[in-house]
């Protein structure tokens, strides 16, 4: 199944549908796959798109990425697409479950890309309940809903534009909070989510996009305030679609 993904064009065009959420799995680091070279093709396409995907739970298991279990084991293709978000589950004191699957993707890129609470999460149930519930199923929805913030802050400070969903994806990855290995990891990506730095660096204006030629050269320039202990720099592009496998 492809989960309606091939409707997204349509409803995006037409219905101004900007971020998908899907917590789905399809096979076990499954490679690059025909169905993430599309993801990533429509994300090329429709520069507002982002797709947001849990990492899965297949933490302990044993993939046959080459490094034993435990690594390699996101669960699908799909979430190892290179524009895409793949979301890692952390409890509810920043740690990684030990359910939630690690990186690399097949091909050694990082994932997941970001962390976020996805553990006893308090949910709603069908008909009219509620229940708690651990998983990336629970962590996926919920970075999605912060990216739904980080849109709607854009659009507020930009007239009502639709954000570039690759600028986006910077922001939500550059603002998180490093937890794990130093840097990003294959464990819990950029980080555990921090919305409020990320909705700081749109208010602040902390950002530029710009393009570059082949063997072309641009110079930027970053105003530090004095007294800063950290900057944190990250340059983003949502790249070309990949050859399948």
């Amino acid at each position: 199944s492809n989960n309606n993904y091939y409707d997204v064009p349509a409803i995006n065009q037409n219905n101004d549908v900007t971020i998908t959420s899907k917590s789905y799995s399809n096979g076990c680091n499954a490679g690059y796959t025909s169905l993430a070279q599309d993801l990533d093709e429509q994300i090329n396409l429709y520069p507002s798109l982002t797709h947001v995907f849990s990492a899965g739970n297949d933490g302990n298991s044993n993939c046959s990425y080459g490094a034993g279990s435990g690594w390699g084991n996101v669960t699908g293709g799909h979430k190892q697409g290179k524009n895409v978000i793949t979301v890692a589950n952390l409890t509810s004191t920043g740690g990684l479950a030990s359910s939630s699957s690690r990186g690399p993707a097949a091909d050694g890129r990082i994932k997941p890309d970001i962390g976020a609470k996805g553990s006893s999460v308090y949910s709603p149930v069908s008909p009219y309940t509620y229940a708690s519930y651990t998983g990336t199923s629970m962590s996926c929805p919920g970075i999605a809903g912060v990216m739904g913030q980080l849109y709607q802050g854009y659009k507020e400070i930009n007239t009502g534009q639709n954000p570039p969903s690759a600028l986006m994806k910077c922001l939500l990855l550059n603002s998180a909070d490093d937890i794990g290995n130093p840097g990003p990891d294959f464990k819990h990506g950029w980080g555990e989510v921090n919305a409020l730095r990320a909705i700081k660096i749109l208010e602040n204006n902390n950002h530029f996009s710009a393009f570059i030629s082949q063997s072309g050269s641009n110079t930027h320039n970053i105003l530090v305030p004095s007294g800063t202990k950290l900057v944190k720099v990250m340059a983003y592009w949502h790249d070309k679609e990949g050859s399948v496998n």
